[in-house]
């Protein structure tokens, strides 16, 4: 059966894949959306199937807005914080470095914080809910550092594979307003990722 961490993996392709892409900190106060709490489990048929997914796999995520992934071959339950905001309808989750290591599972220390990135920077996804199904885009770094080196968008190159978005949060939250195509478009996009609310606690 495959594991969660392929899942985990994937979402953390941000930062690893590519290049990296941060912001120097999160743009808005970090809240928990109670729209996130539940159980969700991959939608099937959904573009991540390219990412094998155990069938009875899934993300639990309490009212704290604490997520646990469950992998039915593994004993430990990674886990992270997946607090964000909204800007104008549009909802965003900031991952930081120790939510990454949460990602990633290791059971290890975190290690440092990069050189040149500040201690506080995130990087972001962006996510919806309609119909209790949740889709969940990446920033689309190729696309980012193609219009960072042309300069048609400002960015700091911190070393040869990393852009940092710099400024105050209101300056960062403009950013957002004005280049919604930082990220991944949902519908259609093979990297977006699909999950459904499971009913009554189910799994399957």
């Amino acid at each position: 059966m495959a594991h969660l961490r392929s899942t985990t993996l994937l979402l953390a392709a941000i930062s690893m894949l590519a290049g990296c892409v941060m912001f120097e900190r999160p743009p808005a106060a970090l809240v928990c959306d109670p729209a996130l709490v539940g159980r969700w489990i991959p939608l099937a048929g959904s573009p991540q199937d390219k990412v094998p997914l155990g069938r009875d796999d899934y993300a639990d995520v309490d009212a704290t807005c604490h997520v646990r992934l469950r992998d039915t071959e593994r004993r430990d339950e990674p886990g992270f914080d997946a607090l964000g905001f909204e800007i104008d309808g549009e909802r965003y989750i900031a991952l930081g470095f120790d939510e990454l290591e949460g990602l990633f599972a290791t059971g290890k220390t975190a290690p440092p914080t990069p050189k040149g990135i500040p201690a506080d920077a995130v990087t972001l996804l962006k996510y919806r809910i309609r119909d209790d199904t949740l889709q969940i885009a990446m920033l689309d770094t190729v696309a980012i550092m193609q219009r960072v080196q042309q300069g048609t968008l400002k960015a700091r190159e911190t070393d040869a594979s990393t852009y940092l978005f710099e400024g105050e949060p209101e300056q960062l939250r403009e950013l957002l307003r004005r280049h919604p195509d930082l990220f991944d478009a949902f519908d259609g996009s093979d990297k977006t990722l699909r999950m459904r609310r499971a009913k009554d606690g189910a799994s399957s």
